[in-house]
């Protein structure tokens, strides 16, 4: 699916929720194995989005789908910042090492307004 010139992975949404929290936990556990490195994690505003405080989204990796998952990477949606439905609010290209399995979790503020949806995407080669 292309979502502004973006193609996602179609329904594999590593977080879809709310932002009004302190914390959003992962949707599902993502199969993203051997694709050495032509994968990148996006994040895009789902509806109108307002961060008062800043979003940390921290992306982990497991060998398998129901194992220990330890931290792969961190993404940063600065505070102060308003964002359109839609928009891509920011990105990172998963590391060519990535393990079989990726999920993400967010930790947020009840001050930020609006929804995220943190998915995969591919990168053209």
């Amino acid at each position: 699916m292309m979502l502004k010139n973006i193609l996602k992975v179609y329904n594999e949404d590593l977080i879809n929720g709310a932002i009004n929290a302190s914390s959003v936990a992962s949707k599902s556990v993502v199969a993203a194995g051997k694709t050495e490195g032509a994968l990148c994690v996006n994040v895009f505003a789902k509806g109108a989005v307002t961060t008062a405080a800043a979003v940390t989204i921290t992306v982990q990796d497991s060998a398998s789908e129901t194992g220990t998952f330890a931290n792969l990477m961190t993404l940063t949606v600065a505070a102060d910042k308003s964002y359109a439905d839609g928009e891509l609010i920011t990105t990172a290209i998963l590391p060519q090492e990535t393990k079989a399995f990726v999920k993400a979790s967010a930790t947020s503020s009840s001050s930020n307004s609006g929804s995220i949806r943190v998915t995969l995407g591919y990168l053209a080669r």
